[in-house]
C-alpha cells in the first residue's frame, strides 16, 4: 500500500516543466522525460554503482530500439566528486564512450546501425536538483528506477528496487520482448558509472 501511495504521489507531482533544462555530462541540455520516447531513469551514487550497472545490463536487450532511451542520474551530493567536477564529468564521458562500444552489438541486433554514443546520457547531479525533481529523496543507498512513457508521464516507478526483474517486466509490456544476447556481445561489466566518489 505504501508503494502505491508513493507511486501516485510521484505521478501527480511530476510536471514536464520541472523535468527539463538539465545538463548532462556532455554539456547538452536534456529533459528527463522527453516526449516521444520511452525513457528509463536509473539512479546511481557511490553506494549504488554496482547495482545500477546490474540494472543497466538487464535492459541491454532493448537498447537500440527507436524511441527508447536510458538516462542515469548520478547523485553526487555526498561524493568528493563535487570537489573535482571537471574530472568527474570527464570520467563519466569516458565511461559512456566505452559503454557505446559495448552496446553496438545490441543496437545491431535491434536492427539499428547508428553509433549508440549519441543516445547515452549521464547526469552528474552535484546539487541534487535532478534527484529531487524525480522525487527520489535524500537516500543515495536505495536503488530508484522511473519509466516515463512516450507522453512524458510516469508509467512505473520503484523507490527501493531490489532486483531488475520488475523493470524487465515493465519493459516487455512497453516495448515487447528483448532480443537474445548477440554472439559478439562483450562479457565485461558496464562502466557507465563512476566506481569512486
Amino acid at each position: 500500500m505504501k508503494r502505491i501511495c508513493i507511486f501516485f504521489a510521484l505521478t501527480s507531482s511530476l510536471v514536464a516543466g520541472e523535468l527539463s533544462g538539465f545538463i548532462n555530462c556532455d554539456g547538452k541540455t536534456v529533459s528527463l522525460n522527453p516526449v516521444g520516447n520511452v525513457t528509463v531513469l536509473l539512479a546511481s551514487s557511490q553506494p549504488l554503482a554496482d547495482q545500477t550497472r546490474e540494472f543497466g545490463r538487464s535492459i541491454y536487450g532493448w537498447q537500440g530500439r527507436e524511441a527508447f532511451r536510458v538516462i542515469v542520474v548520478v547523485d553526487l551530493r555526498k561524493s568528493i566528486g563535487t570537489l573535482f567536477k571537471g574530472w568527474t564529468t570527464g570520467k563519466m564521458k569516458a565511461d559512456l564512450d566505452e559503454e557505446a562500444e559495448r552496446l553496438a552489438p545490441w543496437y545491431r541486433a535491434n536492427l539499428n546501425t547508428k553509433n549508440p554514443r549519441s543516445d547515452l546520457c549521464g547526469i552528474a547531479d552535484f546539487t541534487g536538483k535532478a534527484t529531487q525533481a524525480l522525487g527520489w529523496g535524500e537516500d543515495d543507498t536505495k536503488m530508484k528506477v522511473t519509466i516515463f512513457g512516450k507522453d512524458g508521464h510516469v508509467v512505473w516507478s520503484e523507490m527501493d528496487a531490489k532486483s531488475p526483474k520488475s523493470l524487465q517486466d515493465q519493459m516487455t509490456k512497453l516495448l515487447g520482448s528483448p532480443v537474445p544476447t548477440p554472439p559478439d556481445a562483450a562479457p565485461k561489466k558496464s562502466r557507465i558509472l563512476m566506481r569512486r566518489g
